[in-house]
């Protein structure tokens, strides 16, 4: 996968966009003070190297409780992860994946409607890709902040 470098202008579109991805490309070169052109021209490229996309966000802030299932799973040492983390990434209800060093070898989350709903997937579903040893999983218990938006890394 090919680095992406962003520059301070292109963090600045990116902030201003994740608090409000309908403003006008003109509006954000007046609040930064480049032309349209500029911003119209940065975004493609941001587009055209994935480096972003627009999409619609659900804000589950407005929704009736739902709880984010944590998935941490361990492969069996006798498999490959890589088909293991391509089953999970196709599952449509995943939102995130990623390896890790520690813990487990992947956590995966989902959000479910209560335990019962996750119980269902997890056997219907994450327990039939071959090679995952074991599911620990959390839910939360009350959901107190969820920021969708990414616009700068801790440093």
């Amino acid at each position: 996968m090919k680095q992406i470098e962003l520059n301070d202008l292109d963090r600045r579109i990116l902030e201003r966009l994740s608090v409000d991805a309908r403003v006008s490309n003109r509006e954000i070169a007046r609040e930064l003070g480049v032309t349209e052109g500029t911003i119209r021209m940065r975004l493609k490229r941001l587009t055209d190297e994935n480096a972003i996309q627009v999409v619609a966000i659900t804000n589950y802030d407005h929704m009736s409780d739902p709880l984010v299932a944590y998935l941490w799973i361990d492969v069996d040492s006798t498999y490959p992860v890589g088909p293991i983390i391509e089953a999970l990434v196709a599952e449509p209800q995943i939102t995130y994946v990623a390896t890790l060093i520690g813990r487990a070898d992947i956590m995966a989350i989902t959000w479910v409607n209560d335990a019962s709903q996750l119980v269902d997937y997890l056997h219907d579903r994450i327990d039939q890709i071959p090679g995952i040893a074991r599911i620990h999983y959390e839910l939360t218990h009350k959901l107190i902040k969820h920021d969708y938006r990414t616009t700068s890394i801790v440093q």
